[in-house]
């Protein structure tokens, strides 16, 4: 009896074995590997998932806010708020490109990996040169960037030359608008309180607008731009102040009064682009 036990124990241990590498070695069966490759599959795609989004490459909607009003009502605009957006500084990029740099960081921010590369070859430009009855001859800076963004001694454009590169690169989801003449206040509330960051153009350090540069155009007019013009990127308030992206600072982002703001943008002619998502 004692010798069946034994025998019967001995063939057990050897079941079990058997079973432990059907399940383990490396002869699993089919259905096995499958779900082993679908297992490791899975884990490869959330890890590209959470790389590619700390590269800002997927939708910014999902981007927290700091600096949210406290005791906000519902269907109001914040009081205060702060758009994150990854900043780039155009020092030792470009030397004449705060519209490009801007407009780089605006497609970051709404998960275009858009290239600064692809961003100056979609604006359009066109040369700032002597005249050969002196002076110089450039485009309207409302049509086309005066020189170019990698040429030291070019000008800049205004809000239309760059709307229309932002449409080349965004996606039918997203729309580019040239909505110069609309008050700050306007664009506080109706896009950045709405997590949608606006371009416009003041001077650099919020200085009073220099000497311009003067240059006769094609059409017979005359250009007068002036050296600090500077495009950036509004991304916040608060009750006295504005959160602006500047791509002629080194870090970002600046908080400067309104009341500043306002005045510098008014000055430079309320130039301004929006990138909104498409409203059906």
């Amino acid at each position: 009896m004692d010798k069946m036990r034994n025998v019967w124990i001995l063939l057990r241990k050897k079941w079990i074995q058997q079973k432990q590498m059907l399940h383990y070695g490396r002869r699993n069966s089919p259905k096995e590997r499958a779900a082993r490759l679908r297992r490791k599959c899975l884990s490869l795609l959330l890890v590209s998932t959470v790389g590619f989004g700390t590269l800002g490459f997927f939708h910014a909607s999902a981007m927290p806010r700091t600096g949210s009003e406290k005791g906000s009502r519902p269907g109001t605009p914040p009081v205060s708020l702060q758009l994150q957006l990854p900043y780039c500084s155009a020092t030792n990029l470009l030397p004449c490109g705060s519209e490009s740099v801007s407009e780089l960081m605006l497609l970051h921010y709404w998960g275009i990996p858009a290239s600064l590369d692809s961003v100056v070859s979609s604006l359009q430009k066109a040369p700032l040169q002597q005249a050969k009855s002196g002076g110089l001859l450039g485009p309207n800076p409302n049509t086309a960037f005066a020189g170019n963004p990698r040429k030291k001694g070019s000008a800049g454009c205004f809000a239309d030359p760059v709307a229309a590169s932002l449409s080349q690169l965004l996606p039918p989801q997203l729309r580019a608008k040239d909505a110069t003449g609309a008050s700050l206040d306007s664009l506080l509330q109706k896009y950045v309180a709405n997590g949608e960051p606006v371009l416009l153009w003041a001077t650099v350090n919020m200085d009073k607008p220099s000497v311009p540069l003067k240059w006769n155009t094609p059409e017979g007019g005359t250009c007068c731009w002036p050296r600090n013009t500077d495009c950036m990127v509004l991304v916040g308030y608060d009750q006295t102040c504005c959160w602006l992206e500047d791509p002629e600072n080194t870090a970002g982002p600046t908080r400067l009064t309104r009341q500043l703001t306002e005045e510098r943008y008014n000055q430079l002619g309320r130039h301004c682009v929006t990138v909104s998502r498409t409203r059906e």
